[in-house]
């Protein structure tokens, strides 16, 4: 081995494309969405439930008034990303107030899930 170690280009193994839609939803509806968002292509998505109330609301301290909150994330490439935050808008109708919020930032770096092929696994492990 020689020194310095050569470092693998960076460009093959991060995307510089990507965007992340993240939100709020207060009435929940994000099982709904990400179906809908799958049969669209985007298969980068997830959504967790968090304890809270939309702001305005009065609420006992300590106590969560609604546990249907949810948040929501969406990794897209950047030229389907306008149209799915546009879609997530419009479907969860976010017009409306206390609806929930929605924003998008662009990634600084994001990497591939590169799954290994299944019979690549089963010839390794036969090897050893």
């Amino acid at each position: 081995m020689t020194l310095p170690i050569s470092k693998p280009d960076v460009r093959k193994h991060y995307l510089d494309y990507t965007w992340l839609i993240s939100g709020v939803l207060y009435e929940g509806g994000t099982d709904v969405l990400i179906p809908e968002l799958m049969k669209r292509g985007v298969n980068e998505a997830y959504f967790y439930n968090v304890a809270g109330s939309p702001i305005g609301r009065k609420s006992v301290a300590g106590v969560a008034d609604s546990f249907d909150v949810e948040q929501l994330h969406v990794v897209v490439s950047a030229d389907q990303a306008e149209n799915i935050f546009d879609y997530i808008y419009r479907f969860c109708d976010l017009s409306h107030p206390n609806k929930g919020f929605i924003n998008m930032n662009k990634l600084s770096r994001s990497t591939q899930l590169d799954l290994p092929d299944l019979n690549d696994i089963a010839d390794e492990e036969m090897s050893d």
